[in-house]
């Protein structure tokens, strides 16, 4: 199978890492900085500038899109109007109308298409939902999550501080805990938020989602300081709680053993790769042998993600 990748800068980098250890699969690779790119695959993949021009060449069965966020509808929709399926990171667009045009295309000409939301496939992640789904703790109290890091100022052309081009930390990052949440437990009954505005290289968002008798808090946040990346949750149930906090997982403060696969090369910028990027992209690859949908991770799911985000910055305090 052939996957033409589209964008390999830092997440690209990532993704490109876990295609090179997974048998049966070829590369080919699109970015505009050339000389970086082949810097990159150091010959172990053709690079070209336009990713049009590589898709009619190299004829690739599917695209995985690591672009910046703006990019990512206009590209997904070319791309199956030319015969590929497409994987595309998160978020799935910039906008929930982008997204929705995304789904039509899907809709239009018979293509598979997945955001590429990896926090469904991390362990810590999978391991928390397996404790709700199974109801072995009872039902959960209140969950709290967080993503904090630096400002992310190693973009290309500083396009994550850039809300046209990212949406700011809500959409880039927040979303994160935002599709986790909505993916275990559907839409809150309503939601609370506060938002500030980047400012200073800071921007970060709060929110709250109530469920019939629980709540989720989840707080993303970009910091004009050296603080390294870190994701961690705290979900208390009625018998016990659950905790993901500095790389283990512990269940009523016992250290849980989980099955994690190999990780995936550093980024190169402010986050280790994780066992679930390589897991996502097996998924993807799984539906496109099967002819499948991919349910773990419906279109539709991921476009919910991005109207819930617009829902929290139209309903955001603004500090």
């Amino acid at each position: 199978m052939k996957v033409g990748l589209i964008g390999i800068g830092g997440m690209g980098n990532v993704h490109f890492n876990c295609y090179k250890k997974m048998a049966g699969i070829e590369v080919a690779v699109a970015d505009i900085r050339v000389d970086m790119a082949k810097e990159k695959v150091a010959g172990y993949a053709p690079v070209y500038e336009s990713y049009e021009e590589m898709i009619k060449v190299e004829k690739p069965d599917f695209v995985d899109i690591c672009t910046p966020s703006y990019m990512h509808a206009d590209m997904a929709v070319k791309a199956m109007e030319l015969g590929c399926h497409v994987l595309c990171e998160k978020p799935m667009s910039i906008s929930s109308d982008e997204a929705q045009r995304m789904i039509d295309a899907k809709e239009k000409y018979g293509k598979l298409l997945m955001t590429a939301h990896v926090v469904r496939f991390m362990a810590p992640y999978v391991y928390l939902k397996s404790v709700i789904d199974s109801g072995e703790l009872g039902k959960p109290v209140h969950i709290i999550m967080h993503r904090l890091s630096e400002a992310p100022k190693w973009s290309w052309e500083n396009w994550m501080l850039d809300t046209d081009k990212s949406g700011g930390v809500a959409l880039d990052l927040s979303v994160h805990d935002v599709d986790f949440t909505q993916y275990v437990f559907g839409q809150p009954k309503s939601l609370e938020a506060s938002y500030q505005d980047i400012k200073d290289n800071t921007n970060y968002v709060c929110s709250t989602f109530f469920y019939d008798g629980f709540s989720v808090n989840t707080v993303g946040a970009w910091y004009n300081a050296s603080i390294p990346f870190r994701a961690e949750y705290l979900a208390v149930f009625e018998n016990g709680y659950v905790e993901s906090k500095g790389g283990k997982v512990t269940k009523n403060g016992a250290e849980v053993s989980l099955e994690v696969g190999e990780a995936s090369e550093n980024t190169g910028i402010n986050l280790s790769g994780a066992d679930g990027y390589s897991d996502e992209i097996r998924y993807f690859i799984d539906c496109i042998k099967c002819g499948r949908e991919p349910a773990r991770v419906a279109p539709e799911s991921s476009l919910t993600s991005v109207k819930l985000v617009e829902e929290i910055l139209g309903k955001a305090v603004r500090i």
